[in-house]
């Protein structure tokens, strides 16, 4: 993974001007937002989610569920844990 690549997924999750900052000075969304830029750089089939939506903003809410969307898309696998509605665009919801 280059600086180019880690950059943009950190732009485009919003983090723009942040690339600096250390992490522990980062608000409990922006720390999410850095795990989620982390997990668009790597080449994983399966993605295993516990409680993805937690501290995120309706901005990040949408721009992960379209981001899973595209994963399941691409004939990815997401396996996603949360006790909140999950708006997944070709997602298929099993309630235990």
């Amino acid at each position: 993974l280059g600086d180019r690549e880690a950059l943009a997924a950190l732009h485009r999750f919003g983090l723009k001007g942040r690339e600096e900052l250390p992490v522990r000075f980062l608000s409990a969304g922006q720390k999410r937002r850095v795990l989620l830029a982390r997990l668009v750089t790597r080449k994983a089939s399966l993605w295993v989610l516990d409680e993805p939506f937690t501290a995120l903003d309706v901005k990040a809410v949408d721009m992960l569920s379209a981001l899973i969307g595209e994963h399941l898309a691409g004939g990815g696998i997401a396996v996603l844990t949360s006790h909140q509605s999950m708006p997944i665009p070709g997602g298929r919801v099993v309630q235990l």
